[in-house]
């Protein structure tokens, strides 16, 4: 890395980063796996800046940004999603930093949130067309299963992978 990356908690002024890049990591991965308006709907209801304001509010949904040089580059969510000890967590990196590690830094940051959340295992499920994903996973996790799942009317085999914290 040329570059010096900071990860810190989200705040309201990273809203339009957190939203420029998850525009530039979505189009780049699932373009050609979903189709660019799948892509567009997901971003408009999933980053809608109401929906990105209530995670920065919400102690129990950890939302941290990487920046590099003070520049939003990547972002990473992350929660219990029941209270068996199961969480997870959604992480991308704008390409032009992929291969540069913070995808790994935001990982651990994340564990150290789940951690305090009293997550005992992530529990994460990537369309298997996404080559990107996968092969972040397969560095960092264990794969436990496959299934499908609907997007965008059509459906998509999944890889299923779990880590323990």
């Amino acid at each position: 890395m040329s570059f010096q990356t900071t990860i810190r908690p989200a705040e309201s002024m990273d809203i339009a980063d957190i939203r420029r890049v998850a525009r530039a990591a979505w189009h780049a991965v699932y373009d050609d796996i979903l189709g660019k308006e799948v892509v567009n709907e997901h971003l408009r209801e999933g980053y809608a800046p109401p929906v990105l304001e209530q995670m920065i509010e919400l102690e129990e949904v950890g939302l941290f940004v990487s920046t590099a040089d003070d520049d939003v580059v990547a972002y990473m969510s992350c929660g219990m999603t029941d209270a068996t000890g199961f969480g997870d967590l959604d992480l991308y990196v704008h390409p032009d930093y992929w291969g540069e590690g913070i995808g790994t830094e935001l990982l651990h940051r994340g564990e150290q949130h789940l951690h305090e959340l009293s997550v005992r295992k992530i529990r994460d499920e990537v369309l298997a067309e996404n080559e990107i994903g996968n092969g972040f996973y397969r560095q960092h996790f264990e794969k436990v299963g496959k299934r499908t799942t609907q997007v965008g009317g059509q459906e998509h085999p999944v890889n299923v992978y779990e880590r323990r914290l």
